[in-house]
Formats: structure tokens, C-alpha cells, sequence
């Protein structure tokens, strides 16, 4: 997929942009539960389990909210980004159109599910994308479609959130393999980051979803210390050097990391994501602490396009706050009470 195509939405705090010429959600699907009142055409699942994911450590996610998750669900346990019809079975994925089936939803899905308990839609999830794990341990957007760095990350995410299922073991080993051959090399620009796709240059979301993956899973809890990584080398592990990257990208860049379309624009999607990663590794505190700063004073600019609430990116900044030990209810200099806001999105 295109750099081009992957920022379609990319507001909205997905990932990957599902590109695919469909009409707009329809009226089919009762939308009971479902967080943001924006059209869920490409990112409802996406959203919905974001919210979930920083909701659940508060323990204030709606019944709802869950029932609409799984309803979402495919018959082979995999999610589509939006189903429009319930009543019609989801399409056979079809890379080429970027439609059908999709690693991004199903492995937030998945890891949402698991994040309130609900192991068996969850699990079903997990076995659809093990399954279709490509012979290079990684895994694109769609499922079967080329492997990336993001996607891969995010699936690895979820594996982790499971790992004692039977088929995990191996199926983490060879995503893990493919992040590290993914690394850019040790010398040149963009140094220990992570490139969307192999060969290519440094990404910031890409690095901060792949480190993610790498490190554990989410929802991320604040970490009792972090680790230095002053002197990494290129003898370091994967996980050392992709925190290296992120942190002294987010330290350079004075805690706004810039937009891979438009370096004079700031990227929050991106600086909250590398908040996200490092804390879950555990390392790059002077990274974390520039990054929470810009998206404090920047609430109001990341949770607006327009007049339009985004779901997802409150639910990155909940994520962020419990990942640095903020108050999610009064962020910033503002004092937004980002959970509130979630909470109040949800369609009745």
C-alpha cells in the first residue's frame, strides 16, 4: 500500500487507510454502542477498539460497546473495518481493492476483547490471523496482501495479549524476525528506526506500532522505571534500538514528531503512538516526557477535525495518560476530561 493511500484517515488515528471504493456505512447496522458519530465506513472497528483498549484499566466500558465489537465479528473470526449489513456475510479479502478482512481491525479487535475479558471472540480472532500470517512472518493490511511493519506490529500486539495460545509461540517468533530483518540498518539516516516496509526509510508510526508489538501488549500501564539507552549499538536488540530511534526523534523534534506527508505539520497520531511504545518498553523516559508535553498542549487540535469529535484519538490520549501516570479526566493545560468526552460520543 502506498504511503499516499495509508494517510487517507490517518486522522482519525488509524493506522492504515482501507482505500477500498465502497458507499458510505449505511443504515443496515445498528450503530448502539458504537463510539464517535463520524461515518465508521473505515474505521468503526478500528475505533471502537481503541476505546476499549484505554477504557477498560478505568473499568468504564459500556456494555454496549463490547455487544457492538463483537457484532462486528466475521464468521471466521476476523473483522472488516465496518459491516454495513449484518445480515450479509463479510467478503473474501481481496488485497488488491484493500478490502475484505483486515490484519489492523482484527488484531485491535482481538486485543479490545481480551482487554474486558471476553476470551472466546478474542481467541477466534487470534487463530484467523495466525492463520493467515505470511511465509515472512509478517502480515499487510489486508489480510494476505503484502507484509508491513505497522500492520505486523499490531498484530504482534495482539499475539502477545494471547500468548498462551497453542499456535502463538511460533507465530510471535516469526513476526518478531521480520520486525528486526525490517530494521534500517546502522549507518545513514533514520538509523534503528523502522521503515513501513523493508528497504524503505524510517517511519515514526511504523517504528512506534512495530516497538509495541515488540515490547508486550496493550492497554500499557505506567512503567515503574525506565531503562537507559544511552550507547545503544548496532550489537543491541531489536526493542533497545527502536526506543533509541523514537525517543531521540521525539527529544530533536521538541516532543511533536513531524508528519511523514508534510514535515513542517506535526504528527500527534505518531507522538502518541511512540508515547505509547516507549513506556511499554520501558525506556526513552526524556522522549516520553517531550511527547506527553506537545500532546497536552495540543488536546483540543488532535481530538477535532473540524467541529467532528475523533473517537480514536481521545482513546490514544486515554492510552497515553495511563501509560504516563496523567489524569485522563483533566489532560492537559486545558484540563479536558478526555473520558468523559469518549463516553458521551457513544451512539444510544
Amino acid at each position: 500500500m502506498s504511503r499516499r493511500t495509508r494517510s487517507i484517515i490517518a486522522i482519525a488515528g488509524v493506522s492504515l487507510a482501507a482505500a477500498s471504493l465502497i458507499s458510505p456505512a449505511l443504515a443496515a447496522t445498528s450503530n448502539a454502542g458504537l463510539f464517535g458519530a463520524t461515518d465508521p465506513t473505515y474505521d468503526g472497528v478500528y475505533r471502537q477498539s481503541l476505546s476499549i483498549i484505554a477504557l477498560a484499566p478505568l473499568k468504564k466500558v459500556p456494555a454496549a460497546a463490547t455487544s457492538w465489537l463483537k457484532s462486528q465479528q466475521c464468521a471466521d473470526g476476523a473483522f472488516v473495518s465496518y459491516r454495513a449489513s449484518l445480515s450479509t456475510p463479510c467478503p473474501a479479502a481481496d488485497p488488491s481493492k484493500f478490502s475484505g478482512p483486515d490484519s489492523n481491525s482484527t488484531a485491535l479487535a482481538a486485543t479490545a476483547l481480551r482487554a474486558v475479558q471476553d476470551h472466546a471472540p478474542a481467541d477466534k480472532a487470534i487463530n484467523a490471523l495466525v492463520a493467515k500470517q505470511n511465509s515472512d512472518g509478517g502480515w499487510g493490511y489486508t489480510l494476505g496482501s503484502t507484509s508491513d511493519v505497522n500492520s505486523t506490529g499490531l498484530v504482534l500486539t495482539a499475539l502477545h495479549g494471547a500468548a498462551t495460545l497453542p499456535a502463538n509461540a511460533a507465530a510471535i517468533n516469526k513476526a518478531q524476525a521480520y520486525l528486526t530483518k525490517a530494521q534500517v540498518p546502522c549507518t545513514g539516516t533514520g538509523t534503528f528506526g523502522l521503515p513501513y516496509q523493508p528497504g524503505g526509510k524510517a517511519d515514526y508510526l511504523a517504528s512506534a506500532q512495530g516497538l509495541t508489538g515488540i515490547a508486550g501488549t496493550m492497554p500499557v500501564a505506567k512503567p515503574a522505571k525506565y531503562a537507559p539507552i544511552k550507547g545503544t549499538s548496532c550489537g543491541s536488540d531489536t526493542e533497545a534500538r527502536v526506543s533509541a530511534f523514537l525517543a531521540n526523534s521525539l527529544v530533536s523534534s521538541k516532543g511533536a514528531l513531524p508528519s511523514a506527508m508534510d514535515p513542517t505539520q506535526a504528527d500527534y497520531n505518531a507522538t502518541a503512538n511512540a508515547v505509547i511504545a516507549l513506556a511499554s518498553a520501558a525506556k526513552g523516559k526524556a522522549g516520553v516526557v517531550a511527547g506527553l508535553a506537545q500532546l497536552q498542549q495540543h488536546v483540543t487540535a488532535y481530538t477535532l477535525f473540524g467541529p467532528k469529535f475523533q473517537a480514536a484519538a481521545a482513546a490514544g490520549l486515554i492510552q497515553v495518560a495511563e501509560a504516563t501516570g496523567t489524569n485522563p479526566r483533566a489532560f492537559g493545560s486545558e484540563k479536558t476530561n478526555l473520558v468523559a468526552n469518549l463516553l458521551n460520543s457513544i451512539t444510544k
